[in-house]
């Protein structure tokens, strides 16, 4: 993952539902830390990874769950096929 923004991005990898469950409390406790394998925290100007294997064929998705930025749309998927 590559930041080339200004401020901190995050990666998270998740069920629809867990991501939006996941952005209602970063909109609650902005300053929370958290720190997981199926996410990553990038610094401005700075790379991070993920390393993960996927276990079943299926449609996966991902978003930025900083306050805001789910909203403005930063959700993506990945598309794993056998």
């Amino acid at each position: 993952v590559a930041n080339r923004g200004a401020v901190l991005h995050e990666l998270v990898i998740g069920t629809p539902m867990d991501l939006a469950e996941h952005a209602d409390l970063m909109r609650k406790f902005p300053g929370m830390q958290h720190e997981a394998p199926h996410m990553a925290h990038v610094n401005p100007n700075e790379r991070g990874d993920i390393v993960w294997q996927f276990t079943q064929a299926g449609e996966f998705q991902f978003a930025c769950l900083i306050p805001g930025h789910y909203e403005a749309g930063m959700i993506g998927k990945v598309e794993v096929v056998k």
